[in-house]
């Protein structure tokens, strides 16, 4: 029986429909001394990833140690991961019973759940909808391009990248300050 991965019939370098696989360097080639082009699209969309998991991390962090300091003693580690939507009304909630009169932080934490769902869309449109690198040829400065959940094409450059990158490390500062 052949299995999906099995090109034991076709030949070592052919794709079961018989078209001949080639290789694609993605690193830094110093034969040619050129670095691939798409290295700074990859590194833009790792930090997205990386950023967005040290906010989840973070907050957890800091949910668990405003929990010990008001007395609460349960084990974190217990639980399903939270959304960051849980995350942060459990940060309102503790925060609310702190600071009953002052109610500043809890409009700031509306705020930055505000941006942080518009990055977190973003987020979503990059990593589930990634299609391709765009030909620069055109979209100009648009490097790569995504699928919204309409099937619409979007594309997105590194500056846009970049922005949402610095726009959550921004929010999970601001957080990890109140």
């Amino acid at each position: 029986m052949l299995q999906y991965n099995d090109f034991s019939m076709s030949g070592r370098n052919c794709e079961p429909n018989g078209n001949t696989m080639t290789d694609v360097t993605l690193h830094h080639d110093p034969v040619q001394n050129k670095a691939d082009p798409d290295d700074a699209l990859f590194n833009a969309i790792g930090r997205l990833i990386y950023s967005w998991g040290k906010l989840e991390s973070q907050l957890e962090g800091k949910i668990g140690q405003l929990r010990k300091a008001a007395g609460d003693i349960r084990i974190a580690g217990a639980r399903t991961k939270p959304t960051i939507g849980k995350m942060l009304a459990e940060l309102r909630a503790i925060i609310s019973l702190r600071n009953r009169r002052d109610n500043r932080q809890l409009a700031e934490i509306t705020q930055i759940e505000c941006v942080i769902q518009k990055i977190d869309m973003f987020r979503m449109l990059v990593i589930q909808g990634f299609q391709s690198p765009a030909d620069p040829h055109e979209t100009g400065d648009r490097p790569f391009r995504c699928r919204d959940t309409r099937n619409n094409v979007i594309c997105i450059s590194l500056e846009e990248l970049n922005k949402e990158v610095s726009r959550l490390d921004d929010c999970r500062e601001r957080l990890l300050a109140l």
